[in-house]
């Protein structure tokens, strides 16, 4: 059974109840209506896991970047539609520091939101990292779960959102092929296939590639 209720106050109803039993019973149901303050409210707030992609530099050094994306679903309980401008509050916390510190250029958003009535509308937020190197990413970053917190503003109203997720590298390889010299001399040649799995379980591979990031 359902009850459609538009006017505001206290409202009572007559529940007839019929047991099949030849005996019928009612009673007297109240049901308070209050009006709701109808402004935008943020339901959820989320972040993508960051996904480190392999690169290489114009000095042809191994490096890694990612985009980091939070996104916050936004619902209008009104019977209007609200329509609005949408602006980042600095500064963003993001943690560990490591990453906070690759982060580059500025934080990127949807710039205006419209929302229909009783309905849901996105704000995606996003932000890249620098070049990240193998050392970095193997000692601070990969496998960390890092930590946002953002404060935006819609028609003059302030929202916060709290997010987080897993930093980790997707399956993209990078060939690395150069050779490294030390004081004018040949001292090795460098040719691997780098992957997540490698960067992950082969100890010897980061060094050399670590070696050949401070030499090469």
């Amino acid at each position: 059974m359902y009850l459609i209720l538009y006017e505001v106050g206290n409202h009572t109803y007559m529940l007839y109840v019929d047991n099949y039993g030849g005996e019928n019973h009612t009673d007297n149901i109240k049901i308070e209506v209050k009006h709701g303050n109808g402004e935008l409210q943020q339901i959820a707030f989320e972040c993508d896991d960051l996904y480190i992609s392999t690169g290489i530099d114009r000095e042809h050094h191994l490096l890694y970047k990612g985009t980091l994306t939070c996104r916050a679903v936004l619902y209008n309980p009104s019977n209007m539609e609200i329509k609005g401008d949408v602006e980042v509050i600095s500064p963003v916390k993001v943690t560990p520091v490591a990453l906070s510190n690759n982060l580059v250029g500025e934080w990127s958003y949807t710039s205006y939101i419209s929302v229909p009535p009783q309905g849901y509308s996105t704000v995606e937020f996003w932000r890249n990292t620098g070049g990240i190197n193998v050392y970095d990413l193997e000692t601070e970053l990969y496998g960390a779960i890092f930590t946002v917190e953002l404060h935006y503003r819609i028609k003059g109203k302030e929202f916060v959102g709290f997010g987080s997720g897993t930093i980790t590298q997707n399956s993209v390889q990078a060939a690395v092929s150069s050779t490294v010299f030390i004081g004018g001399c040949v001292a090795a040649t460098v040719s691997l296939v780098v992957d997540s799995y490698a960067l992950t379980m082969a100890g010897v591979i980061s060094f050399v590639v670590g070696f050949y990031q401070t030499v090469g």
